[in-house]
């Protein structure tokens, strides 16, 4: 209990101190945004598709460039299914040891790679979630000045570190409005697919509405004054 009210604590702390990022969703409405960062995998990222399509879910993944120029068949199933995708840097390295415009660079050719393998624009491509969650206020405003959404998390389960039950019982109690969850595909650890599975119809019994970032993004703007 201790831990998690650590975690909230700091959640909330650098929420207040750097709103241009979205952290969280409206508290006024039941929807949480479902993500994973670290795709596209060439085992969980099908199964997490059939899963999604089974409870009609839709989800944001966090694909990082190199692994997608690797895998351009999934990057076009999870787009073709109605998901959104997001980027997670071009080879998962931290932001902080990158200057703006090696950073712009190579953001920029994450989504060359996604819209090619896709069909899209590359301006579908416009959520950033920083690998590691390090960013500082200078990398912020690089990436809005440069028309991307800086996207962070209310609630990070540990699964890679922890049994399967440990994780449903940190998202069943600690998820509430406007929660943006993280999974992490790739990782040690329970199967994700079937940590989502156990967890998935347990959130949709509580009345929760899955959204994509852009659309929980979007519901913010229409409640503001």
């Amino acid at each position: 209990m201790e831990r998690k009210i650590l975690l909230k604590q700091l959640h909330d702390g650098l929420r207040q101190y750097f709103p241009a990022a979205l952290w969280q969703g409206s508290s006024q409405r039941r929807e949480i945004a479902l993500t994973f960062d670290d795709g596209p995998n060439d085992q969980e990222t099908p199964e997490l598709l059939t899963l999604l399509d089974q409870y009609r879910v839709t989800a944001t993944s966090f694909h990082v460039g190199v692994r997608a120029a690797a895998a351009p068949r999934l990057v076009k199933q999870v787009t073709a299914a109605g998901h959104q995708i997001g980027l997670h840097g071009y080879e998962h390295q931290s932001f902080l040891f990158k200057d703006s415009a090696t950073l712009c660079q190579e953001l920029a050719e994450s989504q060359r790679l996604l819209a090619e393998a896709s069909g899209r624009s590359q301006t579908a491509f416009n959520a950033v979630r920083p690998p590691f969650g390090h960013f500082t206020p200078a990398i912020l405003q690089t990436l809005n000045d440069t028309g991307y959404l800086p996207t962070m998390w209310s609630l990070v389960p540990f699964h890679w570190l922890q049994s399967a039950e440990a994780t449903v019982r940190q998202v069943i109690t600690g998820v509430d409005n406007g929660a943006i969850i993280v999974f992490h595909e790739g990782l040690p650890g329970p199967n994700v697919a079937k940590l989502t599975a156990t967890i998935l119809p347990q959130l949709l019994a509580e009345g929760y509405r899955f959204v994509t970032i852009h659309e929980m993004w979007a519901n913010l703007q229409r409640n503001m004054p």
